[in-house]
């Protein structure tokens, strides 16, 4: 049940601030693009979606200039052909997933 123990680190504290989800659009399946996107160190998560997007990923950078930097480099994976990135201006919270969620009904 539990994959790992971890330790919460402060984002800020570490140069990370800039936080953003962004969808990737594709000319092709990219499911098998797993490697691509764990290539990039600033991808934090992600996931092979259904809708307008093939692949939604969750990124940290230093500065919104290093996003779009990785926006470039998230371009650059077979079958990628654009992108769409919202930004986060503030975490209200970050509710980690608990046991006790799987016994709700």
């Amino acid at each position: 049940m539990i994959r790992r123990t971890t330790v919460e680190v402060d984002p800020a504290a570490v140069g990370s601030a800039v936080l953003a989800y962004v969808m990737v659009d594709s000319t092709s399946w990219m499911g098998d693009s797993a490697e691509g996107f764990a290539a990039l160190p600033e991808i934090l998560e992600a996931h092979v979606i259904a809708g307008s997007a093939s692949v939604l990923v969750k990124v940290r950078t230093t500065s919104t200039e290093q996003l779009q930097d990785v926006l470039r480099r998230i371009c650059a994976i077979d079958g990628g052909s654009g992108t769409q990135a919202t930004v986060v201006l503030d975490t209200f919270f970050e509710r980690p997933l608990s046991p006790e969620t799987s016994d709700r009904t």
